[in-house]
């Protein structure tokens, strides 16, 4: 029996019980009552218990199996599937516990008793999906399905009420279907905050068209994987107030000229991180020029087309004052070279000077940095709050960085934040602590320390060095060939044998 009914049948059977038995005495009559507050107590708790219990789901079987037992049945693989819709009178289970749910999201139970395709559409022939979920606010479609044949039920969850929405794009799919689906959702889904498009597979045949005139409450969109999507909607998407995070792969075919001279007070108002994967780095200026917002925090950028010295500092020039985290990569391919014009020099960075809240600074495969000395300290200077650096040339860049371990002392004294550090040094001289004193106070968070391939001379001295001015120090990485290795392991392992070395 169900838990609410067998409450409420406690509840009647007791009341029956003393009523019967109290014969009119008061105090039994107060004893009914008193009971009857504690049934109701238990009800409650009850409730509270079973809301609890079903709000988040991550598989629709349970559910399922809360029909009736001749409606589905458990074959081979343990899939679950339905043998007919169920009728009327055999919703009833199925409602009080549906009604309780409010998510369908990740993770994904995939230990769990799967459900089998046919079976969403045949559930859902009868009743719709906002009548079996009545409090449904997050929907991660894929939880349900990814199937092309079920992929159109979505519009039929599509409500007020929808406030988060994801959901995959299957192999095969028709484009006049998810152009539907998108046109819909600013009609019927009219405060949804965040929506989150993806797809398994290349889906290269159209461009996705976003309106966005419906979705005044729009925070999040991320639109990823292999999906294209077209620079009107890039436009669409900057006019709304309250976007605060933006995901999206920009393909070759991307118009970045639509974008030029669009850029005014009211585009990306609010925009506090943005994702980009596009396949050259203008791409990705012409739509960080777009954003006016005084609050960018996170920018991280992925692109395929190896970008000048010129272009890379236009990217930063755009990017503003205001970031916290910025990550620049360069997606390898077979033509990536590190020679010249792909050397880069200080002054390709300059802009980052300005960025005086920089918490995190990633850049990887662009090249060779060629940055010296002046660079880190000036940076270490201008990044008081810096919490990790990454400095990463292609692997195969043979310039022998210009870096000493001046720089890292530099970033101990100025960053006592700092917690990474990746960056080539030259390690074959050893420089002499500061005459002022170096407080090991300053590099306590400092404890994971990557040198790539940095060339070394004694050893011992390193790590003594290293020791001073970065005593808590846990990890250190090594990528280079087997003896240069073996040599900075020879570093590490004296590290750890010293004590702390007074200064």
């Amino acid at each position: 029996m169900h838990q609410s009914l067998l409450i409420d049948e406690i509840l009647s059977l007791i009341i029956r019980f003393v009523a019967a038995d109290g014969q009119g005495d008061p105090r039994r009559l107060e004893n009914t009552s008193g009971l009857a507050k504690l049934a109701r107590t238990c009800r409650c708790f009850m409730e509270c218990a079973l809301d609890t219990l079903w709000r988040t789901q991550h598989s629709l079987s349970p559910l399922i199996m809360c029909l009736p037992r001749g409606i589905w049945q458990i074959h081979s693989s343990n899939v679950l599937y339905l043998t007919r819709p169920p009728t009327e009178s055999e919703w009833a289970r199925f409602d009080v516990y549906s009604r309780r749910v409010k998510s369908f999201s990740y993770p994904k139970q995939t230990k769990m008793i799967r459900l089998h395709e046919d079976a969403l559409p045949l559930l859902f022939s009868e009743r719709s999906p906002q009548s079996l979920f009545p409090s449904l606010s997050s929907l991660d479609f894929s939880i349900l399905s990814c199937n092309s044949s079920s992929f159109t039920l979505i519009r039929d969850f599509l409500s007020p009420k929808l406030t988060n929405l994801a959901f995959v794009l299957p192999r095969k799919i028709c484009p006049q279907d998810i152009c539907r689906i998108l046109e819909d959702l600013p009609r019927k889904a009219t405060r949804l905050e965040n929506l989150a498009i993806s797809s398994f597979f290349p889906v290269a045949s159209f461009e996705l068209n976003i309106p966005t005139h419906g979705l005044p409450d729009l925070r999040r969109l991320v639109v990823s994987n292999s999906i294209r999507i077209s620079a009107q909607s890039v436009l669409n998407i900057a006019s709304l107030r309250y976007v605060q995070e933006l995901a999206l792969n920009l393909h070759p075919d991307f118009d970045a000229n639509v974008l030029r001279d669009s850029a005014n007070h009211s585009t990306f108002p609010a925009l506090r991180r943005v994702n980009l994967v596009a396949y050259d780095l203008p791409q990705c200026t012409s739509i960080v020029s777009l954003i006016s917002s005084p609050q960018l925090e996170d920018v991280s950028v992925t692109y395929d087309v190896q970008a000048r010295s010129s272009v890379i500092t236009s990217f930063l020039s755009a990017i503003g004052t205001s970031v916290r985290s910025i990550s620049l990569r360069h997606n390898m391919q077979t033509h990536t070279i590190a020679d010249p014009p792909f050397v880069f020099y200080p002054s390709t960075f300059t802009p980052l000077f300005a960025c005086r809240n920089l918490r995190t600074i990633q850049v990887y495969n662009l090249g060779t940095l060629n940055l010296d000395d002046e660079f880190i300290i000036l940076g270490a200077k201008a990044w008081s709050k810096l919490e990790d650096i990454r400095l990463c040339s292609l692997p195969w860049s043979s310039i022998v960085p210009n870096i000493s371990l001046n720089a890292l002392t530099a970033l101990t004294q100025y960053c006592p934040k700092l917690t990474r550090v990746h960056l080539s040094l030259d390690a074959r001289e050893i420089p002499e602590l500061p005459v002022d004193g170096l407080s090991t106070a300053d590099a306590q968070s400092l404890g994971v320390l990557n040198v790539r391939d940095s060339a070394i001379g004694h050893t011992e001295s390193v790590a003594q060095f290293l020791r001073a001015i970065i005593p808590n120090m846990r990890t250190l990485y090594v990528e280079a060939h087997p003896e240069l290795r073996d040599k900075w392991m020879e570093v590490k392992a004296y590290y750890d044998r010293l004590s702390v070395v007074p200064v």
